[in-house]
């Protein structure tokens, strides 16, 4: 953050660490706090990455990576929402939140690349 409370996008998805950026795109009622320009960059970085890792034979860790990718295409998906549907309020439209779908995101990238059961991705979401 800047001196006049502003921060860059790109910036806090690609330079700060994993568990920060996961804790940015899971935060609520924040659907304008990133662009698709940011999160489809830092979408791209983090996939290729992720997939140059895992192919490689160096022992490494996967779970951050693959967690963040699936919260950058969940938060995608969710602003697309919000954009066709618009901010909802009332109790039937307020499960339309980009952070909300970000968490899903991560559950389903992280139980579809690591082959885990449909118990993880329940306890993560709960």
């Amino acid at each position: 953050r800047y001196s006049n409370q502003t921060f860059n996008q790109a910036a806090a998805l690609l330079v700060e660490n994993g568990k920060q950026g996961i804790t940015y795109l899971f935060k609520r009622g924040t659907h304008e706090e990133f662009g698709y320009t940011s999160l489809c960059t830092a979408l791209a970085f983090y996939f290729i990455l992720s997939c140059w890792t895992a192919g490689s034979a160096v022992a490494s860790g996967l779970v951050i990576p693959m967690l963040y990718t699936g919260a950058l295409y969940g938060r995608i998906i969710g602003l697309i929402l919000v954009s066709i549907f618009g901010v909802q309020t009332n109790e039937y439209g307020a499960w339309i939140d980009p952070g909300l779908f970000a968490t899903i995101g991560a559950a389903s990238f992280f139980s579809g690349v690591s082959r885990l059961t449909i118990s993880l991705t329940v306890i993560m979401v709960s």
